[in-house]
């Protein structure tokens, strides 16, 4: 059942999505304006009609439909599909003590607290307080401030101030600059991963990864592409462009 404030998915046959507030009164859409208040109270999976007629059903919204429509943009971000892996890479679970650098407008940062959680924490280090602001504010709209410690910092000039974490990701102009305090922050075994969009950024990384001693060195890069989801027309849809690679490593 939604409650005032929970979020929603509203989708229709078509393929439509997009994520509303319940109780947040009427909002726009491309189908019509739709009442969210008349969801409060609600099951999920009840119908609503948008102005022009149209059905929707109302389905809760997971992080990553709250992320993709909803979370505002500053600076650049790892989208879900790069931040997933990059979960898997460093092995984050439940319990994990993990250090980003680069909190940005906070994509990675939402998706590294929902896996921490309930007993985990992120730390997240942003030099930029216009970023920092909008990361707080996406954060809280998911619930998941309790498990992220954000402070505005330099890494790659004063450190992490932190010791013996499980994992460490750095999403920044210059990771290299921070690759030793970061190899100083892990846990022995800890896992490094570091996000780039340039062969000249990968090859800078890759050459301060080796000179602070991190092994099981890889470089990889993600690539989805969607299908269209129709009997008699399944054929290849949208394809999710390459966005940058992902270096990573582990501290011996």
């Amino acid at each position: 059942m939604f409650k005032r404030g929970d979020w929603a998915l509203l989708i229709d046959d078509s393929g439509f999505e997009t994520v509303v507030r319940a109780g947040a009164g009427v909002v726009q859409t491309i189908r019509g304006q739709v009442d969210t208040d008349l969801l409060v109270g609600k099951p999920h999976g009840s119908a609503v009609t948008s102005s022009i007629g149209v059905r929707l059903a109302a389905l809760p919204a997971t992080i990553f439909d709250v992320i993709d429509h909803k979370f505002k943009v500053r600076a650049q971000v790892i989208r879900p599909k790069d931040a997933v892996y990059i979960v898997k890479t460093l092995a984050v679970g439940s319990g994990s003590r993990v250090a980003e650098a680069g909190t940005g407008s906070g994509f990675l940062t939402a998706v590294l607290a929902w896996y921490v959680k309930p007993w985990g924490v992120v730390y997240s280090f942003e030099k930029r307080l216009d970023h920092l602001r909008i990361a707080v504010r996406n954060i809280k709209s998911v619930g998941l401030e309790s498990y992220v410690d954000i402070q505005l910092r330099d890494v790659a000039t004063s450190g992490f101030g932190l010791v013996g974490l499980d994992a460490v990701v750095l999403d920044m102009g210059d990771p290299w600059n921070a690759i030793e305090n970061a190899v100083a922050a892990l846990k022995c075994g800890g896992r490094l991963a570091v996000f780039s969009t340039t062969v000249e950024h990968v090859q800078k990384t890759l050459t301060a990864l080796k000179r602070h001693g991190v092994v099981h060195i890889s470089i990889e890069e993600v690539h989805i592409r969607k299908w269209k989801p129709t009997l008699g027309e399944l054929r290849p849809g949208s394809f999710e462009a390459h966005a940058g690679w992902i270096v990573s490593g582990r501290k011996r």
